[in-house]
């Protein structure tokens, strides 16, 4: 097995990575990255529904769609990420327990109370601190999870904290859950870097793992998924299954809104707009223009630009907010 730590911090390279090690390797590889703050997505998520879209907006935090299923998770530089990407027959790929068990008897070893939970997580005295979702890919599969050890668990609340009854859809919906971060569990406080180390040790002890670096021909291949794929709104958000939003808001600048879409692979095939604002010619207009136009900030304003001519830049604002 090798063993590799990724000196990436960006969740769309180290998504990439990945997928690379997936689909581009024979052997066993144990990988592991800490991401910047960001938010990734299960493969089957709707991802308007999972976020706090003005939140990741204004502190501009990258919203990444995974290869596996499962719920969303937050990550950010207190977030320590694990993968194993093994081959092995197609019946037999898929098994949470295999691949959660080394980090637990890892935790275990630090006296830390660490147990298998029921939602193909891990457990703290009760509280989440790993979730794990899984990959096939023809012969071989990745296994990845999270690992809580000292994120800022406000920012997680906040930046995932989105109304469920805007959204109507078949996507799959994240359980939200009581999570810990491990640090608090360690009977002698360590960094998150010699925590990694530890762990990197441990699975080296148990599997023999030979250490490898990604080099500049891994990053070419890497690099170009990263711009074709993982860093693209079609990815990302354009992806997501077909929803209905419904949403109603009642603005500080006194105008309300009562917004329908019906959005398909990223477009908006129907849109109702109601609204006691004065100019209803200018609402009407709204709907034609955001018609057939992507849902996604930057389409919607280029497509509604000559229409706002009288609103001000206020209730323009509160419009587009409306949107999301």
């Amino acid at each position: 097995m090798k063993i590799i730590i990724s000196q990436k911090t960006d969740a769309y390279t180290n998504l990439a990575t990945e997928e690379f090690l997936l689909k581009n390797s024979t052997e066993d590889i144990f990988f592991l990255y800490i991401n910047s703050k960001s938010i990734i997505i299960g493969k089957h998520q709707n991802a308007l529904a999972e976020i706090n879209y003005k939140i990741i907006s204004e502190n501009k935090i990258p919203v990444v769609r995974r290869l596996s299923g499962g719920g969303t998770v937050f990550h950010d530089p207190g977030n320590i990420n694990f993968c194993f990407i093994t081959s092995g027959a197609k019946t037999e790929l898929v098994n949470f327990k295999k691949y959660m068990t080394p980090i637990v008897e890892f935790l275990n070893s630090l006296d830390v109370n660490a147990q298998l939970g029921g939602r193909q997580d891990i457990l703290i005295e009760g509280s989440k601190i790993s979730g794990n979702a899984c990959h096939v890919f023809k012969s071989r599969v990745m296994h990845h999870g999270t690992l809580l050890f000292n994120s800022q668990l406000g920012t997680l609340t906040q930046a995932l904290k989105n109304d469920p009854l805007k959204f109507k859809d078949k996507a799959v919906k994240s359980v939200r859950s009581k999570v810990t971060n491990i640090q608090e569990h360690l009977k002698t406080e360590v960094s998150v870097e010699v925590f990694i180390h530890q762990l990197s040790e441990y699975i080296i002890a148990q599997n023999g793992c030979e250490r490898y670096e990604l080099n500049d021909s891994d990053y070419t291949i890497i690099d170009n998924l990263v711009d074709t794929k993982f860093n693209t709104w079609e990815w990302n958000f354009g992806y997501s299954p077909k929803y209905e939003l419904k949403k109603r808001l009642k603005a500080a600048s006194g105008l309300r809104f009562e917004i329908r879409m019906n959005v398909t692979k990223g477009l908006i095939l129907e849109v109702n707009v109601k609204s006691n604002a004065i100019q209803k010619n200018k609402v009407k207009e709204l709907e034609r223009s955001i018609t057939n136009c992507l849902h996604q900030s930057g389409a919607i304003k280029a497509s509604t630009k000559e229409i706002f001519d009288g609103w001000d830049e206020l209730q323009q604002v509160e419009l587009l907010d409306a949107l999301f």
